[in-house]
């Protein structure tokens, strides 16, 4: 079983996208997924990431709703600045 999954929340950790929400879309290999986050890489332009840069939350939207206006929604519902900082300083061993 793997530990990340199609619709699975995650944050970026490394990159010029630190701290920045997406949901996974599909897998591109192994080691790399593709990511959306519905506004700055949609569901038709993705974002090739790899995981071991990214930062695996719980929350996971469901499959049949993987279009822009679902993920935005969905990302929204599910952050808070502190929150996204905390979880990146941590990941860190910073905080």
């Amino acid at each position: 079983m793997r530990l990340l999954e199609v619709g699975q929340l995650v944050t970026s950790k490394r990159g010029r996208d630190l701290g920045r929400k997406y949901v996974v879309v599909r897998f591109y290999d192994d080691k790399h997924v593709e990511v959306a986050d519905g506004l700055l890489r949609k569901v038709n332009r993705t974002k090739r990431k790899n995981v071991k840069h990214l930062l695996v939350h719980q929350a996971k939207l469901e499959q049949g709703r993987l279009d822009d206006k679902a993920i935005r929604a969905f990302i929204e519902r599910h952050s808070s600045v502190e929150e996204v900082r905390e979880e990146v300083l941590q990941d860190h061993g910073q905080g």
